[in-house]
């Protein structure tokens, strides 16, 4: 056989080899003589009397050009005559390099094409009895906008329309037709052939498809170049910046791409939601993230439609949009409904998930700290890299399969928090909310090692010399405070300042900076916590007992939330050793020219290592030359917190340190502080705290310590459950959050006042 060497050719042998229903068929390239096509066809075709002759040049149906309707094809050709049709295709390509697909022509009963998204999370088909011919050619046809379960929102069925037909005696025939081409039941199998196809892709296809009687064929599939509806998409940083702020490489963006598809999709399994409809909305879950000049944002759109699988729609969207402090908020088409059964059990097992979930909750955490044990007894620096692939597969399989618990909790969390809304004034619940978390567990066990290594004037002394080589001999020299050190890392390793993002150096690396935060804290004095005063709004007994209920609710799976977050924070720190360990060992190999050129690759990219084929595609060292030139120019660049575009077109960013005006804040924590600014865009440990109120783009749970010896914060992004805030109500640090620009706004060594009670911020003059 001929090889396929690109376009639709290749398509269709790759739909073959999966199984689809294609029409048999053969490649002939350029050069055969009709002897050769027709001994082909006897050979390969012998009891078909007709066919279909379909060009497949260099590139068509790629992903970036169609060349659709500018070739030459045929349909219903005779034996004798398919030579004469072949020449015509090879004309059509003018010198382009390309073969000719001879095939089994179907003389089918209904048939149309199929556009697996639309672009607004529908599919459009156009549909006519008999052959594709009217519908191609643009003739009247049967049009309907469908959901992806078939389901039909609208319809147009023109009420006279012209069919060809195909005869036995091999002619065409137009003919009238005045009703529906395809009953409910056909369209549901175009409509489930179509996500197929698009799955098996993995990218929206444009499919032609037809019926012959009861079996469905598919024709031909190529990728969406244009979709027929321009959405408009909405990304949102929101709450996402504090776990992945500033610019995030490619490693750490793609793994947060496989980490979120993948336990959402767990997630709303275990609230009922079927497989199958899962996998027909799948689209949804590939693309929950998006990343624009180098930064992680929301994609709305479709996190809104992840909350239309499970019924209260317009609840679940506020309570996520308050969660997350969103700053976009706006209605979509609702293209995806929860099934009857689901509707009719949903309430049932969510109260069955709130009685059993303190046994799920201690199951999960015994799963999770199994598997970080397991990973721990590894001596990683000498693992080889089919070894670091394989334990990162069973990351993927294992605990991150269980990872789902998590949104359980934050679905709690988010619930409990709707209804306090509603119980409680808007302006008393930051002084409602505030709990004990992981984080204040971590500064009580800063300033214990703190005080213990001062107990020792030489080891002090080293640290305040930054003398590493000396600080890491005589911490062997006193057992106890060795315990307490390697304590402290076996519960808090993962805990630093942009701990999710693979590519940040941990403390347990970056000596010098730990050694910052052990003699800031050697002095460090836990606040006592304010709250606001002035009057309660009086509550009616009924009402008030019901509030203090949810809030004990509330603050119980609020803490659990910290606490998930930080065995997050130390499953991205084992897998970060993982993949650092893979970056040695290609350095080694060549292949990379360092080791921090592997966070410049994807996860993909990376698992190619283990089939030898698809490794040979890949040259690691131009990728990443490639991306760091990209990256070098996101540095300069300080894009919108939110915006809304189009066709996934780049927003406008302005250049860095461009000052942008204060244009609105938040209070999260009552009270109020004046003093000394420090601005910083990025986490690093000052080497004296000599301020008073730190302003900051974002923070995250790495941030603690720092955040811990300010005495007021003022954020740019984040929400009322973000980090900062919950460890600034816990330890009555005045508060304020979503003050666009503020970095630029304000500048070290300001005196300012925050009012973390009602988000206002005045600048002092002296």
């Amino acid at each position: 056989m001929t090889k396929v060497v690109s376009g639709k050719a290749a398509t269709l042998a790759q739909l073959v080899e999966a199984g689809f229903a294609v029409p048999n068929f053969f490649i002939c390239d350029q050069s055969w003589s009709e002897i050769e096509l027709q001994a082909e066809i006897c050979t390969r075709l012998p009891l078909t009397t007709h066919f279909a002759v379909r060009s497949s040049a260099l590139g068509e149906d790629s992903r970036t050009q169609s060349f659709a309707g500018q070739f030459y094809s045929a349909v219903g050709v005779p034996r004798m005559e398919v030579y004469a049709e072949v020449q015509k295709v090879v004309a059509a390509y003018q010198g382009r390099a390309g073969v000719v697909i001879v095939q089994e022509f179907i003389p089918s009963t209904a048939s149309g094409v199929l556009f697996t998204d639309a672009g607004d999370g529908t599919m459009v088909m156009n549909a006519n009895a008999g052959l594709c011919k009217s519908v191609v050619e643009g003739g009247s046809c049967d049009e309907y906008i469908l959901g992806r379960d078939g389901g039909i929102y609208e319809q147009t069925i023109p009420v006279t329309k012209s069919n060809v037909h195909f005869t036995p005696a091999g002619q065409f025939v137009w003919q009238d037709n005045h009703s529906e081409a395809l009953s409910r039941r056909q369209i549901e199998q175009v409509v489930t052939l179509g996500r197929l196809v698009e799955e098996f892709f993995d990218a929206p296809q444009d499919i032609e498809w037809c019926f012959l009687g009861t079996k469905l064929f598919l024709l031909q599939s190529r990728p969406i170049t244009k979709q027929l509806v321009t959405e408009a998409v909405y990304f949102d940083s929101a709450n996402i910046a504090e776990s992945y702020s500033g610019i995030v490489l490619p490693l750490t963006y793609s793994f947060a791409q496989r980490v979120y598809r993948q336990v959402y999709i767990d997630f709303l399994q275990a609230s009922g939601v079927s497989r199958k409809q899962l996998a027909t909305h799948g689209y949804v879950f590939r693309n929950l993230l998006g990343c624009f000049h180098g930064r992680m944002y929301y994609n709305m759109n479709n996190w809104y439609r992840m909350a239309q699988f499970v019924p209260g729609y317009q609840r679940n969207k506020s309570n996520f949009e308050l969660m997350i402090t969103s700053r976009l908020s706006h209605s979509i088409r609702t293209t995806i409904k929860p099934g009857r059964l689901l509707r009719f059990c949903y309430p049932c097992i969510v109260f069955a998930k709130l009685c059993v979930f303190g046994h799920t909750n201690r199951r999960f955490e015994r799963s999770v700290q199994a598997s970080i044990a397991h990973l721990r007894s590894y001596d990683i620096p000498l693992l080889s890299i089919p070894d670091c692939l394989r334990l990162f597969r069973q990351l993927e399989s294992g605990p991150l399969r269980r990872w789902y618990v998590t949104l359980e909790n934050d679905f709690f969390v988010m619930t409990y928090l709707g209804i306090l809304q509603k119980l409680i004034p808007a302006a008393e619940i930051q002084n409602k909310i505030i709990f004990e978390s992981k984080a204040t567990e971590q500064v009580a066990a800063l300033q214990t090692l703190a005080h213990s290594f001062k107990c020792h004037a030489d080891l002090w002394q080293a640290i305040t010399t930054r003398d590493s080589v000396e600080y890491r001999r005589l911490l062997l020299v006193y057992p106890a405070t060795y315990h307490l050190y390697t304590e402290y890392f076996s519960r808090f390793s993962g805990r630093f300042a942009n701990e999710l993002k693979l590519e940040t150096r941990g403390l347990d690396e970056d000596v010098g900076t730990f050694l910052t935060v052990i003699e800031a804290y050697a002095s460090y004095i836990s606040p006592a916590v304010q709250t606001e005063s002035g009057e309660v709004t009086p509550l009616s007994f009924t009402r008030r007992m019901s509030a203090l209920y949810v809030l004990q609710k509330f603050k119980k799976y609020a803490a659990k939330r910290e606490v998930y977050r930080l065995l997050r924070s130390t499953m991205f720190s084992l897998t970060r050793s993982l993949f650092t360990q893979v970056g040695k060992q290609l350095v080694v190999q060549g292949l990379l020219t360092s080791v921090d050129d592997v966070f410049y690759l994807t996860v993909d990219e990376i698992l190619a290592y283990d089939d030898a084929v698809v490794l040979q595609r890949f040259d690691y060292s131009a990728i990443v030359r490639e991306r760091r030139s990209a990256y070098d120019l996101h540095a300069e660049k300080n894009p919108p917190a939110h915006f809304v575009t189009t066709d996934n077109a780049v927003p406008a960013a302005a250049s860095a340190g461009q000052a942008l005006e204060v244009v609105s804040a938040r209070g999260v924590s009552s009270g109020i502080i004046r003093g000394r600014v420090k601005v910083l865009k990025e986490f690093r440990m000052p080497e004296k705290i000599d301020f008073d109120i730190l302003v900051t783009r974002h923070t995250d749970p790495g941030w603690t310590a720092l955040i811990a010896l300010s005495k007021g914060l003022v954020i740019e992004h984040g929400g009322v459950l973000s980090h900062a805030s919950i460890i600034a109500r816990e330890l009555g640090i005045p508060a304020v959050i979503g003050v666009s620009g503020a970095t630029d706004t304000f500048y070290d060594g300001q005196i300012i006042e925050v009012n973390g009670s009602d988000g206002t911020i005045r600048t002092i003059t002296i």
